[in-house]
């Protein structure tokens, strides 16, 4: 099928989201709760567009393509939109991070400098941030205060992660007999940080 992405016309696959469409012809979309050939689901909303027939925006990690759908992925709106995601997910993060993390390599850092999201826009108090990395198994930690509620690990680990309580207070939560069989390629999706490994 054929759509357009910001006045181009490209070629959409049948089963591909437009994250995924947008990425194979040229067209970087950020998202954090994404992950390409993994579970996930939109809750990060940095990967938000404009889908230009409704007025509507729309989580492109989500969403399938249809047919003459046109879509904008870098207007000011959108950009403003990404940027204050980016800034509701660190009000939840500590702003100095006390675990070992390349700051290169996080993606919530890369994404927050790429569209000029600052930490203070909305300052509020979680006991969350105040907490101490958890040792998983071996040379694995979670640190909850770098945890922005992604769900990668929940959605992809079976009997590991879970949601705990709601609102503000929920949390990614890790029962203690569950941590033998944490895969250690969860490391590798967690955009933060936050599921690290000591070497």
């Amino acid at each position: 099928m054929k759509i357009t992405i910001n006045d181009k016309e490209v070629e959409a696959f049948d089963g591909e989201t437009l994250i995924e469409t947008a990425g194979r012809t040229g067209f970087e979309i950020p998202s954090l709760c994404y992950a390409k050939g993994y579970k996930h689901k939109s809750s990060c909303m940095v990967c938000v567009v404009r889908n230009c027939d409704t007025g509507a925006f729309i989580p492109s990690c989500t969403t399938l393509p249809e047919q003459g759908m046109k879509i904008d992925t870098e207007s000011e709106e959108v950009i403003t939109l990404r940027r204050r995601s980016l800034e509701l997910l660190m009000s939840d993060h500590i702003a100095k991070c006390v675990s070992p993390c390349n700051p290169k390599q996080c993606r919530l850092m890369q994404t927050a400098a790429k569209y000029k999201a600052k930490f203070n826009t909305y300052p509020r108090y979680s006991a969350l941030k105040e907490t101490k990395p958890q040792h998983i198994r071996e040379n694995m930690w979670f640190d909850v205060a770098k945890c922005i509620r992604c769900g990668l690990c929940v959605y992809n680990s079976d009997n590991g992660f879970t949601f705990k309580d709601r609102g503000f207070g929920m949390q990614v939560f890790l029962p203690e007999e569950n941590r033998v069989n944490i895969p250690e390629e969860l490391v590798d999706l967690c955009p933060t940080g936050a599921l690290y490994k000591l070497t």
